[in-house]
């Protein structure tokens, strides 16, 4: 039976006390005390109602007698405590037993207190009191605790103690959920952080931990766990110290927080910054801080730090002729290739080290490294190098050689050279940038030998790259100055000797360091783009010449001018012809343009251009074949009228030579074509006699006249027509 079982809420602000007690006097006695004591009472007399009642109504605490009629107090609380609803509420249990075995067997079944019959009813009044005021702290611990649980197991955040004195460890669940904790460990065992800490990690944790209770100092690391299965996570602990203000021992609290989301971003973050996207490789970044530290670790330990500066030759033909997938597909290749060759770490390994700490220390990861600079310019430096063993000279031709081999791409095979250019750093406190720089010479000096070519850094080469600056200076002033002449060589017929044609050819005298050779200022021009303005002065200064040579009556021939490939990209190139032409009164068919087979592949609309112009009557001619691609099946794509045979297969020529032969092919095929062949570079009359037998139209060179000015080619053609006229006459 249950009494006064009013609806919760009618006294919501009053503590509800459960009264179990069968005995009804009892009963009506506690409860009226009670309910002066200001205590919403709820009476039942068995012990079967007591869950439901419990579940219904809901008390603070509960008065449960030890002997009941139906079922045994003890059970009761036994049961209570099962049930979910039972487990935090105090219960004080009523017995008029008061031995040992009894008040043991209450606290085993979970009472919270025990209290003797007869009952002092003042005593129980303050008893209930306190334990309600413990039930409330309790609570509020527990919902704390449930709540800091809650946020752990969301923020991944586990956390420990360590008692210092006593030596007591222990560990929040989040902790053993982080660590994937089997089983119990013992309290005072600390290894319990280092069961699953990485193997490369572990030392760095335990120093760490070891010097924060020692010193009794904050500490924070970071530190990789592996599991069973292999996989791994990224933990950031942070340690303090607290001083306990009641009895003064020390504690040290630590927090575990799994930070490998984190940590993925960051990586990414590093490898955006650090890494090259295309190649994977290290960037110039990266580079730079490996140097920072690789450099006076090589020269404390008796070396130097090497670099390789690569660079693919003529690289932009691959990305224009085939596309730009064609050229990553050949930089990622190339990118295997120097790995295999290279003993260097992993970049992941950096990136590694760098999200621990942007100033971490890199040197002790691996001793090379390749890195991708410039979109064909790779570095491969190479730490504790002896500069005078020749070891990285081998090296480097090592890695020349490896471009023999071809790359390929859709099924096709693409052969690319690259040239090399060599630096060492000089002692520990050369700087990464000073080191680049000398390879970046050294890089510039193999190109301009010629390409496919390994060259050392040198002091004589800062003299040059000094003149460059001072070439560069000088031709912004030049052309305004009149510095420049065009000095015209003939193209001469091999059957009658008759002139052909001239080619203009560029001359620069500098007021002060006298005539500059064209090969040592036409480059500058081609780099800087000034090569534009003076490529327009060029045509509009032969063009008039040769307009003069017509209309003196001296020559009716075609004047051909050099054309580079950054003029033909500025995309004007035919408006610049026109108004030469239109401003000098020149005819189409007296003008012819040369250019090597470098141009004609340096854009894919320069075919476009040169059709266009050649449907106007333009000659183009095709210089210092044998040099370059030399692929007869390739030029047919361009508009060209005429083949220049490099000088360099003319020189010494016999008829029975090698030389000959490639002349000989060079010409049928050409003639094949409808092409028309100039041999370049004829200087002897043996010469001339071999290339007239090998079918070439026409020649060019010293045999028959030098590259002259203006007026002395017109003085030279007067004398020649005198002669002539003078045979005539005979």
């Amino acid at each position: 039976m249950t009494e006064n079982l009013d609806p919760i809420g009618s006294s919501a602000d009053l503590p509800i006390v459960l009264v179990v007690e069968d005995n009804p006097v009892e009963r009506q006695l506690v409860g009226k005390i009670l309910r002066n004591a200001n205590f919403e009472v709820i009476a039942v007399d068995c012990g079967e109602v007591v869950l439901d009642t419990v579940v219904n109504y809901q008390p603070d605490i509960i008065l449960l007698d030890a002997l009941l009629p139906d079922i045994d107090g003890f059970d009761v609380c036994g049961h209570l405590r099962a049930h979910p609803k039972g487990v935090y509420i105090p219960i004080i249990m009523l017995t008029g037993l008061d031995d040992v075995s009894s008040i043991n067997r209450a606290y085993e079944v979970g009472a919270t207190d025990f209290f003797t019959k007869p009952i002092n009813h003042s005593l129980l009044v303050h008893r209930i009191k306190y334990l309600l005021r413990a039930r409330l702290i309790m609570d509020q611990l527990r919902m704390s605790k449930q709540s800091l649980a809650s946020a752990q197991q969301v923020a991944k955040l586990g956390h420990w103690e360590l008692h210092v004195e006593k030596g007591r460890f222990q560990v929040s669940e989040e902790m053993h959920r982080l660590y994937r904790l089997d089983g119990a460990y013992e309290e005072s065992d600390t290894a319990v952080l280092m069961e699953r800490c990485h193997p490369d990690d572990r030392q760095h944790l335990q120093d760490s931990l070891i010097a924060s209770i020692r010193d009794l100092r904050e500490a924070r690391v970071e530190h990789r766990i592996v599991f069973d299965d292999g996989t791994e996570r990224y933990l950031e602990v942070h340690t303090t110290v607290m001083q306990d203000e009641g009895d003064g021992s020390t504690h040290i609290l630590g927090i575990s927080i799994d930070v490998t989301d984190r940590k993925e971003s960051e990586r990414e973050i590093l490898r955006l910054a650090y890494c090259d996207r295309l190649t994977g490789l290290p960037n110039r970044s990266l580079l730079e801080s490996l140097l920072e530290q690789a450099i006076p670790r090589s020269h404390l330990n008796g070396g130097a730090v090497a670099i390789l500066g690569i660079d693919l030759d003529l690289f932009n033909r691959v990305n224009n002729s085939m596309g730009h997938s064609a050229g990553d597909a050949v930089l990622q290749q190339l990118t295997e290739r120097l790995n295999t060759l290279v003993n260097c770490a992993d970049v992941g390994l950096y990136l590694e080290r760098l999200s621990m700490s942007i100033e971490s220390n890199l040197d002790d990861i691996a001793t090379d490294m390749v890195s991708r600079l410039a979109a064909d310019t790779f570095i491969i430096a190479m730490t504790g190098a002896d500069r005078n063993s020749g070891e990285v000279e081998r090296f480097a031709e090592r890695v020349k050689a490896s471009f023999q081999q071809p790359f390929l791409y859709r099924g096709q095979e693409l052969f690319v050279t690259a040239s090399i250019g060599i630096a060492y750093s000089e002692s520990g406190s050369s700087t990464a940038e000073s080191l680049l720089q000398k390879a970046d010479l050294a890089l510039h000096e193999a190109k301009m030998q010629g390409r496919n070519e390994i060259r050392a850094y040198s002091g004589d080469l800062v003299a040059k790259v000094s003149t460059h600056l001072s070439i560069q200076s000088d031709l912004r002033k030049a052309l305004q100055n009149g510095e420049f002449q065009l000095f015209y060589q003939p193209k001469i017929s091999t059957r009658d000797a008759s002139v052909k044609g001239f080619e203009a050819l560029i001359r620069w005298v500098h007021p002060v360091k006298g005539l500059v050779p064209p090969n040592q200022f036409i480059t500058v021009a081609e780099d800087t783009g000034q090569i534009v303005e003076i490529g327009q002065w060029v045509i509009e200064t032969a063009c008039r010449q040769n307009k003069q040579w017509l209309d003196e009556g001296l020559v009716n021939v075609r004047v051909a001018v050099n054309v580079s490939a950054r003029q033909f990209k500025e995309g004007n190139l035919i408006e610049v012809i026109e108004s030469a032409l239109a401003s000098t009164g020149l005819k189409e068919e007296n003008l012819e343009l040369e250019m090597t087979e470098g141009v004609l592949m340096s854009d894919p609309s320069t075919g476009d251009t040169l059709s266009e112009l050649r449907s106007k009557g333009i000659a183009v001619s095709l210089d210092d074949f044998g040099t370059g691609y030399s692929s007869l099946s390739y030029i047919t794509r361009f508009p060209i009228d005429t083949i220049k045979i490099d000088r360099c297969f003319v020189q010494d020529i016999t008829i029975d030579s090698e030389k000959a032969a490639i002349v000989s092919a060079v010409s049928n095929l050409s003639h094949g074509l409808n092409f028309n062949v100039v041999a370049e570079g004829v200087e002897t009359e043996t010469e001339l006699d071999v290339i007239r037998q090998l079918r070439c139209d026409e020649v060019q060179g010293y045999y028959y006249c030098r590259p002259m000015a203006a007026q002395d080619i017109s003085e030279w053609l007067r004398s020649r027509s005198a002669v002539t006229s003078l045979k005539s006459a005979k």
